[in-house]
């Protein structure tokens, strides 16, 4: 499917950092990716190795209050060959130019009642400091996506913010979720409901957040991130919150499948990224062989 944003929503894009598109794949689309994605995590499959988490918990088998599915698609691959990752290339391309890549996809759960917040952040705050990159993210809705469950709101214009300072949720350097703990002006913020199959568009330095899910619906969503190949920062930036990322759940749970059984299976699903992903992620899997290596 190759989708082509309008002259408007690339405006719009542009002005405010994020766009939103009303139905970007068909209903079939939708109730194939809701029903794959929903299996994945009702069997909690990757959770050994860190791909399924609790990004606003403790993640420790518990009760899950913001379940998600990093790289979804190397799990189940025949999401890879669906209309919304054509579509979405289509659109990265747009937005990014001929160079635009799959970064990462996540598939995100939101429990009924028990849903929490994504607080607000910037995407950039998850990425690596001593690079420049750009990115885009697509976020899907596979349910439908309102005030009551957890829709988007976007900060118009704070893609042009700096990189605000930010903090693991709560403080916890456990949990995965990051919040920006700044000052910013959230008189004008726009929330974004969606219908399933709709999606909203943005850019990694956008201010974004999403509420907790009050209803009595799960609401699920599918993000794919496109990025371009990083550039070196002469002078890196300064992201503190990302000296302890090593001390979350997830981090630790997939160091110990790796040192255990999983580290030819990760180095095996790594592969195709060495085709077309460069030597920033090939320094990116030699620091976790070696890593491995080390916990032996």
């Amino acid at each position: 499917m190759d989708y082509q944003l309008t002259d408007g929503a690339l405006a719009a894009y542009e002005s405010d950092g994020f766009v939103v598109v009303d139905q970007l794949i068909s209903a079939q689309e939708t109730v194939n990716l809701r029903k794959t994605l929903l299996s994945l995590h009702e069997k909690k499959i990757g959770f050994d190795e860190g791909a399924s988490f609790d990004a606003a918990g403790l993640d420790d088998g518990t009760e899950q209050r913001f379940p998600q599915i990093l790289n979804a698609r190397l799990l189940a691959p025949e999401l890879e060959k669906s209309e919304y990752f054509k579509a979405g290339l289509s659109i990265a391309k747009q937005i990014l130019g001929e160079s635009a890549r799959l970064r990462a996809d996540i598939a995100f759960l939101k429990p009924p009642h028990i849903g929490s917040p994504t607080p607000w952040h910037q995407d950039i705050a998850f990425g690596n400091p001593m690079y420049d990159w750009k990115q885009v993210s697509i976020w899907l809705a596979l349910t439908p996506a309102d005030s009551t469950n957890s829709c988007m709101s976007f900060v118009p214009g704070s893609h042009r913010f700096p990189v605000l300072a930010h903090q693991p949720m709560g403080g916890d350097p456990r949990i995965h979720a990051l919040e920006c703990i700044a000052d910013f002006d959230r008189s004008h913020v726009v929330e974004c409901p969606l219908s399933p199959g709709g999606c909203t568009i943005h850019d990694l330095r956008t201010l974004h957040y999403a509420g907790p899910n009050n209803s009595d619906h799960g609401r699920l969503a599918y993000v794919l991130i496109f990025d371009t190949t990083p550039v070196p920062r002469q002078v890196p930036y300064e992201f503190p919150w990302r000296e302890h990322r090593h001390m979350t759940a997830r981090a630790t749970r997939a160091q110990h499948w790796r040192q255990r059984s999983g580290f030819f299976v990760y180095a095996w699903r790594q592969r195709k990224q060495l085709r077309f992903r460069g030597m920033v992620d090939l320094q990116r899997i030699k620091n976790a062989v070696m890593a491995t290596i080390r916990g032996r």
